[in-house]
């Protein structure tokens, strides 16, 4: 019954700079760097976007994490 009481830690936005983490960055140089990690995940998945009506191409990999938000998205 313990188990169920464990409440994990909420994960929240860093109150800095907008980035979802567990914790606030203690520094300019950690918002920097999770700022360039988001801009990089964001651009990683807008390049495998493709517009509506548009087929996939075949040899696009089907593992892809950004397959897998577009097929979402489609």
């Amino acid at each position: 019954m313990s188990a169920l009481l464990k409440v994990s830690s909420p994960v929240r936005s860093c109150p800095f700079c907008g980035v979802t983490s567990g914790a606030p960055h203690e520094t300019q140089e950690g918002c920097i760097a999770a700022l360039h990690t988001e801009i990089g995940r964001m651009r990683d998945i807008l390049a495998n976007l493709k517009p509506a009506g548009v087929r996939r191409l075949a040899e696009e990999p089907e593992g892809n994490a950004a397959a897998k938000i577009r097929l979402a998205l489609d």
